[in-house]
């Protein structure tokens, strides 16, 4: 037995965090580069309000001052309800101002009539948005974006005009 030796187990030596590193070096270059790319739409709205300022409730009412619009564009299954100053426009009894256009939302429609109450209302740039439950997210947005604004063609060229850009969104009535 003198001839036999007896065989170590090689000790484990520094574990290598090289190949670690560059890994997460690489997978951070590639987060970062990503994040770069990915573009988050804010969509800008108010909440409604409920009364006037104290301010306002402290001075007295101005006789000469005109009624509030309060335009309201209530979004159901069936269109586009619009009403303003206490009163639905509406075509015939309890159907929308704006009927669904073959079974789709005619936003282009609804951009036209607010223009023409835009026309008799110039110094009113509120709108209040009730959808129903069940409205999707991007008829909603859709319909803000018909109530901001409205290109015309003034001399030739395009050109925005603001309709009602201050959009709040409220619970539906229906």
């Amino acid at each position: 037995m003198f001839g036999k030796r007896k065989r170590e187990l090689p000790v484990a030596g520094d574990i290598n965090v090289v190949p670690f590193i560059d890994m997460l070096s690489v997978i951070i270059i590639f987060l970062i580069m990503v994040a770069t790319f990915l573009n988050i739409g804010v969509v800008e709205t108010s909440m409604p309000r409920a009364g006037g300022s104290t301010a306002q409730i402290a001075e007295p009412q101005k006789k000469e001052q005109k009624e509030k619009l309060n335009l309201t564009i209530a979004i159901t299954e069936k269109g586009f309800y619009i009403g303003g100053a206490g009163a639905v426009l509406q075509e015939k009894t309890g159907e929308p101002t704006i009927p669904k256009k073959d079974g789709k939302y005619d936003f282009k429609a609804l951009n036209d009539k607010l223009w023409e109450i835009k026309q008799r209302y110039p110094d009113e740039w509120d709108v209040i948005i009730l959808p129903e439950d069940n409205i999707d997210y991007q008829t909603i947005i859709k319909t803000m974006d018909a109530a901001r604004e409205r290109w015309i063609e003034e001399n030739g060229k395009k050109v925005k005009k603001y309709l009602f850009p201050n959009v709040a969104i409220a619970a539906g009535i229906f």
